[in-house]
């Protein structure tokens, strides 16, 4: 169970600064911008391959509060 600084301090996590919502939004239009290009790339198998893997790792930064949530369930306590 989680205590109340912990709960207040998760929920301030979650409406954030206007900082981390603006690089949350860079992250997710770069991760969309590498998937179009990555999908209109033809005959270079391997800039597919990088563009995909920058594309994952970019939406997987816009992600990151999200993830940071999911890890903190399964840390022990």
């Amino acid at each position: 169970m989680s205590t109340a600084k912990e709960t207040e301090t998760m929920s301030d996590k979650r409406n954030g600064s206007v900082g981390q919502m603006i690089s949350t939004l860079c992250f997710l239009g770069v991760g969309l911008w590498l998937i179009a290009e990555a999908a209109m790339t033809e005959g270079n198998p391997l800039r597919v391959f990088v563009l995909v893997c920058c594309a994952i790792l970019s939406l997987l930064g816009a992600l990151r509060f999200q993830i940071a949530m999911m890890a903190h369930w399964f840390r022990p306590t």
